[in-house]
């Protein structure tokens, strides 16, 4: 069997050609008589010649800042060094900025005895993409102001100095006006210029220690040190006149532009940065609503404060119950009008189970859910839990309520076709409840959604009818199965000739085209017993069956 074991010294020779050819040049550095000894001048002739010319440590190290050198020798001091030493550093006397990394590693003898193997490369390349990438993590590229995330740590730095120093100081957000208009009337190239030119005017109001920073893409916060609002308001509105009264120069000729701002006086107005930059946002909506150049201060509301703060915990709450696997249904009968006491399915609720085991009803964290976008998440896991329930009884029919933001989502509607694929026969026994908002605004989408559905069994309910928006040829041009009359027409039936005359021409109208009446927030017998007379089929309400979290079958017993 021939021998191969690879040659050492070809080994070698073949590893330093390898790194010559990366770019790396390659030297021994034997400590007794300080020699340096390069092994390929390929890459020093490439890149890095001026550091040729060293033959000696001293030499090489005399090339290094002091705080490199400082570290270097403290490695080379050690009786016997472990490891690798890496470090960049800038190359001086280069002529130009030259950044090398350096690498030591000992090879043999220890202390001053010791022979160290050196690599080098060129990184100047890559040390300025990450200079680059440092500058744009603080400094937007546009405007060459704070970005929103180094802002909003100056104005936390702010804050602290504030509450130490017991001072005032202001924070404004300033919003150009009519941005879309400059886009399309000039293109965005000079809508740049114009929100770069706004900029500068800003920065050119400002004193020393206070700060700018692009906070949207035609929105600005900038930190001011006036003690009092009174103070910020003289010097943002003369501000705002001298943009208002001057026209931005640009490549297309001069344009007119106005801003309208929103000013909140800290600390006194808030203590948090999340805070402020909230109060600052209603002030200049609030400012905007008025008129193009609006200005507003932010005005206390404890109120609107505590609902705030309500919605941060719940948003806490609903990330931590999704990932828990928190979120449960209820079950609501919904029961035939002839006979109260057999049920014709059940409607699926949200709960949350909060950590103390109590159950949090749909009302107190739905809103939040979709205001922040947990509301597809949440119908998700309803459907998830939804599909258990129906695989595991094939008595029971069930229906879950989408939410409009849900319809159009695509891993909504990945597990949806997951689910009707493995259990078809689970499908068709599902009741997919749309709103009434939903159908109308978008009727088209709508549609797609409904065909969706019916492709995969399901049956479509339209919930709430009647709430705000009511237009019966939604009837007619929807395929429907169902139809939920809204509890506003039902509470109150008996008393009012308006609502039945509302029940019963939706009924009828309904019953026409096929489709089954349910009545929603069914109070007690005698309007149970109207709405048969009038010929809804199926009613729901507390009164013959309040949601609960138990077993479906326990509930139909």
């Amino acid at each position: 069997m021939p021998d191969t074991t690879p040659d050492p010294s070809l080994t070698i020779a073949a590893l330093v050609d390898a790194l010559a050819r990366a770019g790396d040049a390659v030297f021994v550095w034997t400590r007794a008589d300080d020699r340096i000894e390069w092994m390929d001048r390929r890459a020093l002739d490439r890149t890095l010649a001026s550091l040729g010319t060293a033959r000696t440590g001293a030499a090489l190290a005399a090339r290094y800042g002091p705080d490199h050198r400082q570290r270097r020798a403290g490695w080379l001091e050690r009786p016997r060094p472990t490891g690798g030493f890496v470090a960049v550093h800038r190359i001086e006397g280069a002529g130009t900025d030259q950044w090398v990394e350096e690498r030591l590693v000992r090879v043999s003898g220890q202390g001053a005895e010791a022979v160290c193997l050196g690599f080098m490369r060129n990184v100047t390349d890559l040390q300025a993409y990450q200079e680059r990438l440092t500058y744009l993590a603080c400094f937007d590229e546009l405007t060459g102001h704070f970005t929103r995330a180094r802002l909003r740590t100056v104005l936390a730095q702010s804050l602290v100095s504030a509450f130490a120093e017991e001072r005032g100081f202001c924070f404004a957000l300033i919003g150009l006006d009519n941005m879309a208009g400059v886009n399309h009337a000039f293109g965005y190239d000079i809508a740049d210029e114009v929100l770069t030119g706004v900029g500068e005017r800003i920065d050119g109001w400002l004193e020393e220690g206070e700060a700018i920073g692009r906070m949207a893409s035609s929105k600005f916060g900038v930190i001011l040190n006036a003690a009092s609002p009174e103070a910020g308001t003289r010097r943002l509105r003369a501000m705002q006149d001298g943009i208002r009264d001057t026209f931005i120069e640009t490549g297309s000729g001069p344009v007119a532009v106005t801003v309208s701002i929103g000013l909140i006086a800290l600390p006194a107005q808030a203590r948090t940065t999340q805070d402020a930059l909230a109060a600052a946002e209603d002030a200049l909506t609030m400012a905007k609503r008025a008129a193009p150049g609006g200005f507003a201060q932010h005005e206390p509301d404890e109120a609107e404060a505590e609902t705030r703060r309500a919605n941060i915990a719940m948003a806490e709450e609903l990330s931590t119950a999704l990932r828990e696997n928190r979120i449960c249904i209820a079950f609501q009968p919904i029961v035939a009008s002839g006979d109260t006491k057999r049920i014709v399915f059940h409607e699926c609720l949200a709960r949350l189970i909060g950590r103390d085991g109590r159950l949090v009803p749909a009302a107190r964290f739905m809103p939040v859910a979709e205001q922040l976008g947990f509301v597809r998440l949440i119908d998700q896991r309803v459907l998830e839990l939804a599909f258990d329930v129906l695989t595991a009884d094939p008595a029971v029919r069930l229906s879950v309520n989408l939410s409009p933001l849900t319809m159009n989502d695509a891993g909504w509607w990945r597990s949806f076709e997951r689910l009707t694929d493995a259990h078809p026969g689970a499908a068709r026994r599902l009741i997919i409840e749309i709103t009434e908002s939903r159908a109308i605004h978008d009727a088209q989408g709508a549609a797609r959604s409904l065909a969706g559905f019916k492709e995969r069994g399901c049956a479509v309910a339209l919930d709430d009818f009647g709430a705000g928006y009511t237009s019966f040829r939604y009837l007619q041009t929807l395929d429907l199965d169902m139809v939920k009359i809204d509890g506003s027409y039902v509470r109150g039936l008996l008393d009012s000739a308006e609502n039945q005359l509302f029940v019963r021409s939706l009924t009828d109208l309904a019953r026409h085209y096929g489709m089954t009446v349910v009545a929603e927030m069914v109070e007690n017998d005698a309007a149970a017993a109207l709405l048969r007379r009038m010929g809804v089929d199926c009613i729901q309400g507390n009164h013959f069956g309040a949601a609960r979290v138990a077993d479906v079958k326990a509930q139909a017993s």
